[in-house]
């Protein structure tokens, strides 16, 4: 399992190099499970939201499993209103999550690195 946090503002602009960055953190894993930390989103589209949907359809195809955790508000809004809830598994918690899939959280554990980016 590998949890990978975003932050910040994922619209068009930043969309796609979270949906690369996803890709590569799976890929680099291997694992069966990829959580996403969205509790740092400051704002949040549709656009995001195709990304995250791109993600989920390639790990299907692959056998593997994506799971969103503890969406900040602006995104939790942004699902629900788009009906994601029928398409994700969304825990209010990482750690919930984590659990959920069997994972455990450690300090050097399978944590990537956040995406979009840090300059």
């Amino acid at each position: 399992m590998t949890v990978v946090p975003v932050h910040g503002e994922v619209d068009l602009a930043t969309a796609d190099r979270m949906r690369d960055r996803l890709t590569q953190a799976a890929e680099e894993s291997r694992c069966d499970c990829l959580v996403v930390d969205m509790s740092r989103l400051d704002f949040f589209d549709a656009s995001g939201v195709n990304a995250l949907v791109s993600v989920f359809k390639d790990l299907a195809l692959q056998g593997r499993h994506m799971v969103l955790a503890e969406p900040a508000p602006v995104a939790a809004r942004v699902l629900e209103v788009l009906g994601m809830d029928r398409v994700f598994e969304i825990y209010p918690l990482v750690e919930m999550a984590l659990a959920h899939t069997g994972g455990v959280r450690d300090e050097n554990g399978p944590v990537r690195d956040t995406v979009p980016e840090r300059p």
